[in-house]
């Protein structure tokens, strides 16, 4: 059985505004809405990482082509304009939330344009919907760079602070900026997670080490030919 795991930040109506410092974070909805019709066409079907940790440990099934959509950081697009799309098609996905900016901006990126973050309002709404969360740490900071208390306080009160708001147990992390090595994923897992993500081009298998599950990042650029061309070729090729 192999997993991809798709990487998006936001769905816009517009392209980057000028000034935009990562103007590969932005993908157009029609874009968006073509991936997930041509998703379903080649047969994927949208799975979640609790479906996924499920079937690790032989306590569930998968479909023939399962397939995980995430979404990096919580931006309020994702609930304005993704999530009609992923109903539309009758999809679901995984929202990494920063703990301590729900509500606010993408303050962790001080040079950024600051647009709004996912409320709490707008969270409940689509946990009720059935789209899961997980965490991106409480202020966005890259784990790698800290002394293993300040780590540990942000794996583990975001974890906490998430569980609070959700009702429910987050046991997905996503690495900020995708740093990570061995002693952060030690901490990770002693601080509860069971899965964590980076980008990558592979594809996962039951093999694969659940706290280094790799996605495929999409872009502006990403053309539904190259897509298909990818999860075909990777589809046979053995990465763990």
């Amino acid at each position: 059985m192999r997993l991809p795991i798709l990487m998006y930040h936001k769905i816009d109506r517009l392209p980057p505004p000028p000034g935009a410092r990562h103007p590969r974070n932005y993908v157009l909805p029609e874009q968006f809405d073509a991936q997930l019709a041509a998703l379903r066409r080649w047969g994927y079907q949208t799975i979640s990482f609790g479906d996924w940790l499920a079937y690790r440990r032989g306590a569930g099934t998968l479909p023939r082509r399962p397939i995980i959509l995430t979404f990096d950081d919580g931006y309020r697009s994702t609930y304005e304009i993704a999530w009609p799309l992923l109903q539309r098609h009758g999809s679901t996905a995984t929202v990494f939330l920063v703990s301590d900016l729900i509500g606010k901006t993408n303050a962790w990126d001080a040079d950024e344009i600051q647009e709004p973050l996912l409320g709490p309002g707008e969270i409940a709404a689509m946990r009720a919907g059935h789209i899961e969360f997980g965490s991106h740490t409480k202020t966005h900071v890259a784990l790698t760079t800290l002394p293993p208390p300040r780590a540990i306080a942000e794996l583990r009160d975001s974890r906490i602070a998430l569980e609070r708001l959700l009702g429910d147990t987050v046991r997905v992390l996503c690495y900020p900026y995708g740093k990570h090595n061995s002693a952060v994923r030690i901490l990770a897992r002693e601080t509860g997670y069971e899965a964590a993500v980076i980008a990558r081009r592979r594809l996962n298998s039951p093999a694969t080490d659940p706290l280094r599950l790799a996605r495929l990042r999409m872009d502006p650029n990403t053309r539904l030919e190259s897509l298909r061309w990818t999860l075909i070729q990777l589809r046979w090729l053995f990465w763990t």
